[in-house]
């Protein structure tokens, strides 16, 4: 797990210092998530918690793409004093990115970043790389814009700004919301600053017709995360508002949809006599069943993928760095791949290949719980325990921990 890092910032406008969390080696495939961030523009992004300004911070970091085999060093004008100490620092974040990758990933052109001095040229580089338009990278620049100008506000001026950017605001633009929001919080804001952008995601949810979207979207999802089961699903696909909640539900919902959940649905398109509502049901039936046949045909190529992975863990001298290194790829699909090998391997008597599967199963664990909160770690470590033994010496490893916090957190779980 890469190690996190604070920076100590001053304020331009009210001079406040704080800390706020930084990243120097953005993976894509440690952290999925980064490309989005990085498109968007949003890497370093720091929140006054005084006063509620900010924005990015020229800080040095390093952007790895495994499957595109890149790697983009972002070096801004100002850090450094002189050539000399520029390119030690860019030397120090290279080997710190290779540092972190087994020795048979690392690639040559890993000793070759592309350099960058602004963060529009990296983004830009980015998103020339996704086949991202200039179009579409003078709306993401136009969104940001909006952004801040739309946060800066009071609250009498948010209508007509809505109404004046209604083009901007999209799904990216929610995302790009909410990441502020979290950064906010992350660099300990929680009073009026954090409540501000609080209340303008509000108002744009309440306001906005791709915010009622998101709501309803939410809505529906949730009713069926919270009871899941044929009913519920059924009933969550019929209330769906756009193809992307379908695809979601599908996605989630796919071990349910047997015979049985299908009769269900013929059921209701034959009993209904609005002929609106029996072509929105077989239209609906038609969408579940190409989007249940993609998913299927997809998780097919990714068990693939999952099973060369757990085969480069079992033949790496490193199997805990490789794993980290693929951390996004550690999914249930994984597990399960994992689990199936070591239960044939059992059944077959191989002794040999029990104890090197029940390693990668150890690294797992392992790795699964570097990228957890510590309370989540302690229940999950107290729920495996095999003998209150254990469990006592677990208490007794953790005693920091057991706060009133932590039994508000078990009692919410």
């Amino acid at each position: 797990m890469p190690p996190r890092y604070y920076a100590t910032v001053a304020c331009p406008v009210c001079g406040t210092r704080f800390q706020t969390p930084v990243e120097q080696i953005l993976d894509v495939r440690v952290n999925p998530e980064v490309k989005n961030r990085m498109l968007s523009g949003a890497v370093n992004v720091a929140m006054c918690p005084s006063c509620g300004n900010g924005g990015a911070l020229n800080i040095p970091f390093i952007y790895h793409d495994p499957e595109k085999e890149i790697a983009l060093l972002f070096l801004p004008i100002g850090v450094g004093n002189g050539e000399v100490e520029r390119q030690k620092l860019a030397g120090q974040l290279t080997r710190q990115l290779m540092d972190a990758m087994p020795q048979e990933e690392r690639k040559g052109y890993l000793f070759q970043p592309e350099t960058f001095l602004t963060i529009e040229t990296i983004v830009k580089r980015v998103l020339e790389l996704e086949g991202v338009t200039e179009e579409d990278m003078e709306h993401s620049q136009k969104q940001r814009e909006f952004l801040d100008k739309f946060l800066s506000a009071t609250e009498e001026e948010w209508p007509a700004l809505v109404a004046e950017n209604e083009a901007l605001l999209d799904e990216n633009f929610f995302g790009l919301l909410q990441y502020t929001m979290q950064m906010i919080a992350m660099s300990g804001a929680s009073g009026g600053d954090f409540g501000k952008v609080e209340q303008g995601y509000n108002y744009l949810i309440e306001n906005t017709d791709i915010g009622q979207l998101l709501t309803k979207r939410s809505e529906v999802v949730r009713a069926f995360a919270d009871d899941p089961n044929q009913t519920t699903l059924l009933e969550a696909l019929i209330a769906a508002p756009d193809e992307e909640t379908i695809e979601m539900l599908v996605q989630s919902g796919i071990a349910l949809m047997d015979y049985s959940f299908f009769q269900q649905l013929v059921h209701r398109i034959e009993a209904t006599e609005d002929d609106q509502e029996k072509a929105h049901l077989t239209g609906l039936r038609r969408k579940i069943l190409e989007t249940r046949d993609l998913i299927m045909e997809a998780s097919e190529d990714i068990a693939h993928e999952r099973a060369q992975l757990l085969e480069k863990l079992l033949n790496t001298e490193d199997p805990l760095k490789m794993a980290r290194s693929h951390l996004s790829e550690l999914d249930d699909t994984f597990a399960l791949i994992l689990r199936s090998e070591l239960t044939a391997a059992r059944n077959r008597g191989d002794k040999q290949n029990v104890e090197a599967l029940q390693r990668i199963a150890g690294v797992l664990n392992q790795v699964t719980e570097e990228n957890m909160p510590p309370e989540i770690v302690l229940a999950r470590q107290l729920l495996m325990a095999t003998s209150e033994e254990q469990m006592r010496t677990i208490l007794e490893n953790n005693q920091p921990m057991l706060q009133p916090q932590f039994f508000q957190f078990l009692e919410s779980i």
